[in-house]
C-alpha cells in the first residue's frame, strides 16, 4: 500500500525550487489542480489522487515510479 505522506512529500520535492518559501499543502493542492479541502480530506483518508498525480508527472517529467515508490531517479528519461 501507497504511503499517502510520502508521496506528498515527493510533489513538494519537485515543486520546492520553484517557491521562495516553504511549500504549503495549499501549494501542493493547486499544482495538482484540486482544492486544499480536497487534499486534506484525501491526506486524513490516505487516498492517493492517482489521475492528478498522473497528469502532474507528465506535464513536469516526473518518473512515476519514483513519485509514487521512491524508486529510481526524480526525473523521467526517454531513450
Amino acid at each position: 500500500m501507497l504511503d499517502t505522506t510520502r508521496v506528498i512529500e515527493r510533489v513538494r520535492e519537485v515543486i520546492e525550487p520553484e517557491y521562495n518559501t516553504k511549500v504549503l499543502d495549499k501549494n501542493i493542492a493547486y499544482e495538482l489542480g484540486i482544492s486544499s479541502t480536497k487534499l486534506a480530506t484525501m491526506k486524513s483518508r490516505g487516498a492517493i489522487p492517482y489521475d492528478e498525480l498522473t497528469v502532474f508527472c507528465i506535464k513536469r517529467k516526473v518518473n512515476t515510479n519514483w513519485l509514487f515508490f521512491g524508486i529510481g531517479a526524480m526525473e523521467m528519461y526517454h531513450a
